[in-house]
């Protein structure tokens, strides 16, 4: 037998109370006093440490709830909880003796009750399998799909070029300032920290061989080759990929794209084109600004650590560089700008009609971007330098 006795306050109140004897064929728990929110420590606990012995259990149990005076959603839920504590044992229970307004009750916080989430089974090698089966899927899925929209972009272009007065220039003008000169401060602040990191870094371990004038030639060759195009493209990526795939997606689920279809306008050349070809003119001219910063955060850090002056950094550029270093990074730019415009307006034509579609894609659209940005990069560097360019 449990008793369950409340804390008295200012008079003596029903006790709630919890019996639990052997009947035929079973056991019998009978509930009575109020079975309410003031209670619900006291029964709780109760039915947590609530021991069947094993020589004692039962196929079935029966609840009865004749006794129950007051009996509100918190006591409800306890005599769920007490079934489902019972079943733990093997035991099944029933309800019984209960008014038409407590097995209502008990019906209605049993429907809402949220149930307990099954643990996860452990990871082992097929689940792994299938989830890198399914990531290869989705992979191959993205590059058909995005070889198939640059195929759809490069026939609209061909279309535009045929008759130029439907290209829109105000548009593009518009996507030149945004991707290009609101870019230049951040580019700028960035590339210059990046080639003074660089040359401080190398400094610091060409001096165990006393060659320290050498990180001089290191930043110079690295920026122009690899580092101010990498650096300008993967914020590009991540400005005007996200922008790109924001505007366009929004205007998709507003249906404002299907209405330009219904009206006879090509979606490609009135959002796509202008985009892409906007990119196509700024990443270059970007990359060489970011290629500056680059030479110029080096010459600081040799400045402070050589005690090199200006011109003489300016000499060591000249005899370390040549214009072919210079022309592997530019070359570079207009192909990052178009795998960036592609991945940002193929992202914003493929959200759906939901906000969540909308924050997943833009997501996507970023990700993409510069992951395929750093895989362009990476091949076209082993090419030139395989080629001895």
């Amino acid at each position: 037998m449990l008793d369950i006795a409340e804390a008295q306050d200012e008079g003596e109140r029903p006790v709630a109370r919890l019996d639990i004897e052997s009947a035929p064929g079973g056991l019998r728990a009978i509930a009575s006093g109020p079975w309410t929110v003031r209670s619900f420590a006291e029964i709780h606990a109760a039915i947590v440490t609530l021991s069947v012995p094993r020589r004692k259990r039962a196929q079935a149990a029966e609840i009865n709830l004749s006794g129950i005076s007051d009996l509100d959603t918190a006591g409800a839920w306890l005599l769920n909880h007490l079934r489902k504590r019972l079943g733990t044992n093997g035991i099944q229970a029933f309800i019984s003796g209960g008014t038409e307004a407590q097995l209502s009750l008990l019906s209605v916080v049993e429907t809402n009750t949220v149930g307990e989430q099954a643990k996860r089974p452990r990871q082992g090698v097929m689940p792994l399998l299938g989830d890198t089966v399914k990531a290869i899927g989705t992979a191959i899925e993205d590059i058909v799909r995005l070889t198939a929209f640059l195929g759809a972009v490069t026939t609209a272009a061909a279309r535009t070029a045929t008759r130029p007065w439907r290209f829109r220039w105000v548009s593009f003008v518009y996507h030149v300032e945004h991707t290009g000169l609101r870019a230049v401060p951040i580019i700028s602040l960035i590339c210059l920290l990046i080639g003074g990191v660089i040359t401080q870094q190398g400094i610091m371990q060409l001096k165990y061989f006393g060659a320290e004038p050498l990180a001089v030639d290191m930043v110079g060759i690295l920026a122009l080759r690899e580092v101010g195009i990498l650096l300008t493209a993967i914020m590009v990526a991540g400005r005007s990929a996200s922008a790109f795939t924001a505007e366009i997606g929004t205007m998709k689920m507003r249906e404002e794209i299907d209405a330009m279809r219904t009206l006879g306008i090509d979606p490609l050349e009135t959002l796509v084109l202008p985009r892409i070809a906007a990119l196509i003119l700024t990443l270059p001219i970007l990359a060489f600004i970011g290629d500056i910063m680059c030479l110029v955060g080096g010459g600081l850090m040799a400045f402070l650590y050589l005690d090199i002056s200006v011109r003489v950094y300016i000499e060591r550029l000249h005899e370390a560089v040549t214009l072919q270093h210079f022309v592997v990074g530019v070359i570079k730019a207009p192909l990052a700008a178009i795998i960036i415009g592609l991945v940002g307006c193929l992202e914003g034509l493929s959200v759906e009609g939901s906000a969540e579609s909308l924050g997943v894609h833009v997501t996507s659209a970023v990700v993409k971007a510069i992951f395929l940005v750093i895989i362009f990069d990476a091949l076209f560097a082993m090419f030139l330098s395989a080629s001895g360019f």
